[in-house]
């Protein structure tokens, strides 16, 4: 993939995050999903940070949208290899800084 590719699935990720539904969001991930999360550990302990299903992902999603309504993304840098994205962010109100990492098929898909 090149990086041209990957800053257009970075906007998009960015993008459904802030203006659109959890269903929408979740249309770009496979059914395989894995996502590693300290956040996921706090709100749901029992995954040990670890979410494998991708009805439980909607749920961790929606909560963390309930919990943090103005949990808005500003993308701050973006780096790929191979098949990863990896998207350095922070939150509109610049109090959380992190890097997300994605891992993409040849389908564009996370």
């Amino acid at each position: 993939m090149d990086c041209e590719k990957a800053k257009i699935i970075a906007q998009k990720w960015i993008d459904l995050w802030n203006n659109d539904t959890v269903d929408k969001y979740l249309t770009q991930y496979r059914e395989d999903i894995v996502l590693v999360s300290s956040v996921a550990l706090r709100l749901f302990p029992d995954s040990n940070g670890r979410i494998t299903d991708k009805k439980v992902l909607k749920e961790y999603w929606e909560l963390v949208r309930i919990k943090f309504p103005n949990f808005k993304f500003i993308m701050t840098d973006l780096t790929c290899y191979e098949n990863k994205i990896l998207i350095f962010y922070s939150t509109t109100d610049v109090t959380t800084k992190a890097i997300a990492i994605l891992t993409v098929d040849e389908d564009g898909m996370i």
